[in-house]
C-alpha cells in the first residue's frame, strides 16, 4: 500500500512538474497576451521533452552528489570528513588559522 501511494505520488509530482515546465517556456516564448493560442501550442510542443527531462535532472542530481561525495572523502579522506562530521567545521581566520573557542576551566572544588 504504502508503496502504491508513493509511486502514485512520484508519477503525480513528475506529471505536475512537466506540465508546469512546458508552460514556464511556453510564457518565456510568448510573452504577449495577444498570442495565447501561440502560448498554449509552445507549452503542448514542449511537454513531451519536459516529461524526459524531469527524470534525467534527478538522476543528474542524484549521479552529482555521489561524485562530489566520492570527491570530497578522496580529497579529505574518511578520517578528517568523520571528525568534521562529528565535530563541526572549525572557524578559521584571514590568515587561515582555526579559532578555537575560549574555554572557562575552573576547579570542581570553586
Amino acid at each position: 500500500m504504502l508503496i502504491e501511494v508513493s509511486v502514485f505520488v512520484g508519477i503525480l509530482c513528475w506529471v505536475i512538474s512537466s506540465i508546469m515546465i512546458a508552460a514556464m517556456f511556453g510564457a518565456m516564448f510568448s510573452p504577449d497576451k495577444q498570442k495565447l493560442t501561440t502560448r498554449i501550442i509552445v507549452s503542448c510542443l514542449l511537454l513531451i521533452p519536459s516529461i524526459i527531462i524531469i527524470p534525467l535532472s534527478f538522476a543528474a542530481f542524484i549521479l552529482l552528489s555521489i561524485i562530489c561525495t566520492v570527491l570530497g572523502l578522496t580529497i579529505f579522506g574518511m578520517k578528517i570528513a568523520l571528525e568534521l562530521l562529528r565535530d563541526g567545521i572549525p572557524e578559521v581566520d584571514d590568515d587561515g588559522n582555526i579559532i578555537e573557542p575560549k574555554v572557562s576551566s575552573t576547579a570542581p572544588w570553586v
